[in-house]
């Protein structure tokens, strides 16, 4: 009898996995970074317009990743449902730079909380899972009110903002830590 081999489906992802934590992407590109929450049972990446995500880059694309929900059936037979990485749209359609995972050419990954994905030469991933405890919600709870009620408590905007360079930071460290 040969061995049942592991299987991936793709599964519906529903309120029930929010209620245990947060799947979180932070994007840094070039010109920008933002955080998203993954909510989707699928979640498309590339130049095309349609994507879930869309990065303008000549090193992207038009559909360069996906993002699934999958059950992952053991050869045990055990279950257990995350997010997977999947290279374009999968063995026949693949990207034409490929994706990176904390380094390596990947055409298939199980996400895992700190994983670094590279799209191009030019845009970074970090995959974060955050669970939910009394701890994150208080502070989920904390970012969705504070950050529409904040005011500045003082009149200087930012264009008074001075920028310190790598360098200038280092500099001043050593002349404090010399004094």
């Amino acid at each position: 009898m040969s061995e049942q081999k592991p299987k991936l489906t793709l599964s519906q992802f529903s309120e029930h996995n929010h209620s245990e934590g947060r799947h979180i992407l932070i994007i840094e590109a070039s010109i920008s970074r933002r955080a998203l929450v993954l909510s989707n049972t699928v979640f498309s990446i590339g130049r095309h317009p349609q994507n879930s995500l869309v990065i303008n880059s000549k090193m992207i694309s038009r559909h360069h990743a996906t993002i699934a929900w999958l059950k992952y059936t053991d050869q045990s037979g055990k279950d257990d449902y995350c997010y997977w990485l999947i290279d374009g749209k999968g063995k026949r359609q693949r990207s034409r730079n490929g994706v990176k995972v904390n380094g390596e050419q990947k055409s298939l990954h199980r996400l895992q909380s700190g994983d670094v994905i590279n799209l191009g030469n030019e845009t970074k991933i970090t995959y974060s899972y955050i669970q939910n405890t009394t701890e994150t919600q208080t502070f989920l709870k904390y970012c969705s009110t504070e950050k529409t009620q904040y005011k500045s408590q003082t009149e200087d905007s930012f264009s008074k903002t001075t920028v310190i360079k790598p360098k200038d930071l280092q500099e001043i460290l050593s002349q404090q830590n010399s004094t």
